[in-house]
């Protein structure tokens, strides 16, 4: 019986055209995403109880704001949290404010899956009052012309100014306790 060259080459070719192609994909593919870490609240070691420890860091406000890191078409504007110590230094009350200009792929996670289940405000509802906001947060009469969103309980507030593509947004809460070893 006489073998006929040609049909073993086009199946060593397609073989090897098949393994070239795997590895390529799997050299080319993108490996998952790192978890982000948790967010832990880093207190000076050196807190005095009942004082404030202030945070300015923009990424780790963000993070701590919207549960995620900035990406790097994320202009953070201004960052501000507030936590507040009670007598063991643990934070007692905390309360953050930052201004971002967000990138498209933010604004769209933010607005679209809506992930912090965000209530639209009723233009006419009154201006909410916000516990000493930093000098750059607009004022409660700028607030009352943006575009206002908040969550069902009411104390994360997100205020959208539209013609500059900006959020200003805050949270406020009750604190955690103290990690004791």
């Amino acid at each position: 019986m006489k073998l006929r060259p040609l049909p073993l080459v086009f199946s060593a070719a397609a073989v090897l055209l098949a393994l070239g192609a795997a590895l390529y994909w799997k050299s080319n593919s993108t490996p998952p995403a790192p978890a982000a870490a948790p967010i832990i609240p880093k207190l000076p070691a050196n807190a005095a109880p009942n004082s404030v420890a202030l945070e300015r860091d923009h990424a780790a406000v963000f993070q701590r704001a919207f549960w995620r890191r900035p990406a790097a078409d994320d202009r953070i504007l201004h960052a501000e949290r507030r936590d507040s110590l009670d007598g063991s230094s643990g934070v007692e009350k905390w309360q953050w404010f930052i201004a971002v200009q967000p990138s498209p792929a933010f604004r769209e996670w933010f607005f679209k899956d809506n992930p912090f289940e965000l209530v639209p405000v009723a233009p006419d509802a009154p201006a909410p009052e916000l516990a000493s906001p930093p000098a750059w947060f607009p004022s409660a009469a700028e607030l009352t012309r943006l575009a206002r969103h908040r969550n069902r309980e009411g104390r994360y507030l997100v205020f959208h100014d539209l013609a500059n593509n900006r959020l200003y947004a805050t949270d406020a809460g009750g604190g955690f306790a103290a990690s004791r070893k």
